[in-house]
């Protein structure tokens, strides 16, 4: 930006010192001959009586050589009778035109111009008296005024170019401040603030930016305060929960419920702790896709067992890792394979496999009626099937955190078929080859391993 401010004030600056400086020059060209031929005029004025008294021709020789235009040779007299006395340079073609016309005008010579100028004689006779100009009197001063005049002209573009850089320079400084103040509270650090300068509409800006910053900071606050609440709010129940399966008979029954309490304890925590911790502070978390995915197969598949539900679920590749954090991704895995037990008959079957395509794929399929508005499915808060809408919109969320997207396709099951492409992360090497395929198929209680 400041340099195109400069390069418009030299542009504009030299436009119009170009408009001005080139007819002062020819002005001064003019004017210097202008000054050289009145110069040679004042001489043939001079002259004038001389030629008009004269007789014989060394009366006006000497009266020529009297002067320091006659010395040097640049006075001619053309007399009728006499002939012409003096150096003379002009062609008798233009002598003649001026002696019919009777006015006094130039002509142009080798290395300069010569004046002719009538003088009348008694018996209706005229003469002609000749004053050479040298082109070096024509432009004597003009060299030394253009050189003034180009000297003026560049100091005043550089000084323009130095005040458009000093004005440029302000706005750029006020510029990149809002830039980097916006940077840093895009990246967390609530305290930034930008001093207001340059302009007055750009002061307007940096001034706004810091009520933002300052909204922002509070709105956030109250949000923090107001999930920890929420989060603590929740462990009197948890608690009584937590009772309520440790009073149950020993079993895998009650060992289930203890796993499924501790799970929402550690959540809760979560949430507390990340309601407390500023923004700037929070890590960027990777963790391995799958020992997520293998997890919550290994939860939802013993309720599939429960329910008699086909149950299809693929050892995922060893070593991808995708950049967010462990919980979140259980957190939308369990999003989808929820809605699959939530919104399909307990005889549905389901289907969930990982694959590498540039991104990494978990997809999740069922038997189930599937979605009617796929597009509506994926809005925040929108829900045809008495859910709230949210669930799937934070899988799409982490989807697009991580570089990746949600896709809800048809499948060969009949059903609905659930894409969540997640981004892998940079500090992640290639990922080992996928593990020996087994499939479970459960709703007879029995597994069947196959090759």
């Amino acid at each position: 930006m400041r340099r195109s401010y400069v390069l418009v004030a030299l542009a504009v600056t030299t436009l119009v010192a170009l408009a001005f400086c080139i007819p002062l020059g020819m002005l001064v060209i003019t004017a210097a001959q202008d000054r050289a031929l009145r110069e040679a005029e004042r001489q043939a004025l001079g002259l004038s009586p001389v030629v008009v008294v004269a007789t014989d021709r060394e009366l006006v020789q000497s009266s020529i050589l009297s002067t320091d235009a006659g010395q040097q040779g640049r006075i001619a007299a053309h007399l009728p009778g006499l002939g012409t006395i003096g150096t003379a340079r002009a062609d008798e073609a233009e002598i003649a035109r001026v002696r019919q016309r009777q006015v006094a005008g130039t002509a142009d010579v080798s290395g300069g111009r010569v004046y002719l100028r009538p003088v009348a004689l008694p018996r209706g006779q005229i003469a002609v008296i000749e004053v050479y100009v040298p082109t070096e009197m024509l432009r004597a001063g003009v060299h030394t005024a253009l050189a003034v005049l180009a000297l003026v002209g560049i100091v005043l573009i550089g000084l323009c170019a130095f005040l458009a850089d000093r004005l440029a320079a302000q706005v750029v400084r006020a510029t990149r401040d809002l830039a980097r103040t916006a940077t840093s509270l895009g990246a967390g650090r609530l305290h930034a603030r930008t001093r207001p300068s340059g302009p007055s509409e750009i002061e307007e800006v940096g001034t706004a930016l810091n009520v933002l910053a300052d909204r922002f900071g509070d709105l956030l606050a109250a949000e923090r305060a107001l999930a920890g609440n929420l989060s603590h709010r929740l462990r009197v129940p948890l608690t009584a929960l937590r009772l309520n399966a440790e009073a149950m008979p020993g079993g895998d029954d009650r060992d289930r419920q203890l796993r499924v309490v501790d799970r929402l304890e550690q959540e809760i925590n979560a949430v507390i702790t990340e309601a407390g911790r500023p923004l700037v502070a929070r890590p960027r978390l990777e963790c391995d896709l799958g020992a997520a995915v293998a997890d919550r197969t290994a939860f939802w598949g013993a309720l599939a067992e429960d329910q008699g539900r086909p149950w299809q679920a693929a050892p995922p590749p060893a070593g991808i890792t995708v950049p967010a954090a462990f919980t979140v991704v259980v957190e939308a895995l369990d999003v989808l394979l929820g809605n699959v037990f939530h919104h399909s008959p307990d005889d549905a079957a389901c289907r969930v496999t990982v694959r590498l395509s540039g991104l990494a794929e978990v997809i999740v399929e069922d038997a189930g009626p599937g979605f009617a508005d796929p597009e509506a499915a994926l809005a925040r808060g929108v829900s045809g099937a008495e859910s709230t809408g949210i669930g799937l919109d934070i899988a799409r969320r982490l989807a697009a955190d991580t570089g990746g997207e949600l896709r809800i396709e048809r499948s060969d099951l009949s059903g609905a078929r659930v894409v969540l492409a997640l981004g892998i992360a940079a500090s992640a090497g290639p990922p080992h080859p996928p593990a020996r395929r087994r499939w479970w198929r459960l709703g007879s209680g029995a597994h069947a391993a196959r090759p």
